[in-house]
């Protein structure tokens, strides 16, 4: 998606935030609705717009599903933007982090 499709659908920090949670928790695999709509309950509410900016670009960006299940898991090595994103890095260790709590 062209980063004009961003910055319109992104003026308002409350209404991303609020979209954002939404579509964090209906991500169309279960993997993805467990692990994305977790890391949104606990984190968006202290993500300044920027960061909600990147992590729109993560969650609704080419990528397709299981893809970013496997670069989340570190089962496939994720391309290169999305290796540059703050987002992705957060959230990859937050499913580090619960991994290794067994998943709680």
């Amino acid at each position: 998606l062209s980063s004009s499709y961003f910055t319109v659908k992104t003026s308002d920090t409350k209404t991303l935030r609020a979209r954002l949670l939404y579509q964090s928790k209906k991500r169309g695999i279960l993997e993805n609705d467990i692990l994305i709509g977790d890391f949104a309950d606990e984190f968006l509410g202290s993500m300044s717009h920027d960061e909600l900016v990147d992590y729109d670009k993560l969650i609704n960006g080419e990528h397709m599903e299981w893809d970013l299940y496997y670069y989340m898991s570190g089962k496939k090595q994720p391309p290169q933007d999305v290796a540059d994103s703050k987002a992705f890095h957060k959230l990859r260790e937050y499913v580090v982090s619960k991994a290794s709590q067994g998943g709680k």
